[in-house]
């Protein structure tokens, strides 16, 4: 076999192992694609901003996971689970006592805890829960109806879509909505400023969000701290659980372990939640 043809025959080969390698490539791509997994969460809308967090995370270390995550209610994403339509429930508070079957477990992921902030200088520490439900009702719309000043109340906080929002309108007013006279901010730092220069103003901020220019109003009688957050005297807390079967698939099982870990914890804790871990 003289050079020509040498050159000639290991083109042919070099052509056809190029063909094989790169149908060898296709091959594992698309039975990559095929062994894809899907984790689908459905539950209590409060949640969904912070679960959505951990996906995003989580997807990053297994980007082989496709999370899909649809809000509504805690009891239909419970019924949901029950009857196997998603891997995991997220529900807002805990299962009632004809919920909790052998088979259905939940595990406490966070706790949202919310401050009502005035000026420093304002004479008012402290409200009870209907009074506060009243004034960002904005059925009390001065302050000497809660022992203060004859001034109006200006009420400050966050738009649609803020979590906090979101929580303070399902614990506080029973899913209802905020007055429209309170003054839309577009971060808890504006809300701190506004309510730190302002001897009538009211607002609300994840309790992360306290700082030393602000007075944190007790409510009931009971102090924004950690300790009275954890015991559940202070009422404006709402526990975070992630409901399961016990037909626990290990990637749902990997997710709620990503959760409890010291990164997920973390994303939770930045996001305004109390860690639970």
């Amino acid at each position: 076999m003289n050079r020509r043809q040498l050159f000639k025959w290991g083109s042919i080969v070099g052509a056809s192992l190029a063909t094989a390698a790169l149908s060898t490539g296709v091959y594992w791509k698309q039975l990559k694609n095929e062994r894809r997994t899907n984790l689908l969460i459905a539950g209590a809308a409060p949640m969904v901003p912070y679960v959505g967090m951990l996906a995003a995370a989580y997807s990053q270390s297994h980007p082989h996971v496709d999370i899909v995550i649809e809000k509504g209610h805690s009891r239909a994403g419970l019924i949901a689970l029950q009857h196997g339509g998603i891997d995991l429930a997220m529900m807002s508070r805990d299962l009632a006592a004809n919920e909790n079957h052998m088979n259905i477990h939940n595990v406490l992921i966070g706790i949202d805890g919310i401050a009502l902030v005035t000026h420093p200088d304002s004479p008012i520490s402290s409200l009870s829960t209907l009074q506060a439900r009243e004034v960002f009702e904005g059925i009390i719309t001065n302050w000497k109806e809660l022992g203060g000043a004859d001034a109006r109340i200006q009420l400050y906080g966050r738009g649609d879509g803020s979590t906090t929002r979101a929580s303070l309108e399902n614990i506080l007013l029973d899913g209802g909505l905020l007055s429209r006279q309170m003054k839309e901010l577009a971060t808890a730092r504006d809300v701190a400023r506004a309510v730190s220069t302002d001897i009538h103003g009211l607002g609300f901020l994840s309790v992360r969000n306290l700082t030393d220019a602000l007075k944190a109003l007790d409510i009931n009688g009971a102090p924004v701290d950690e300790k009275e957050l954890y015991l559940k005297n202070y009422p404006l807390t709402r526990d975070m659980f992630l409901v399961y079967g016990s037909d626990l698939s290990p990637t749902a099982s990997s997710f709620i372990d990503f959760t409890l870990s010291g990164t997920g914890q973390k994303i939770l804790a930045d996001a305004g939640l109390l860690r639970v871990r």
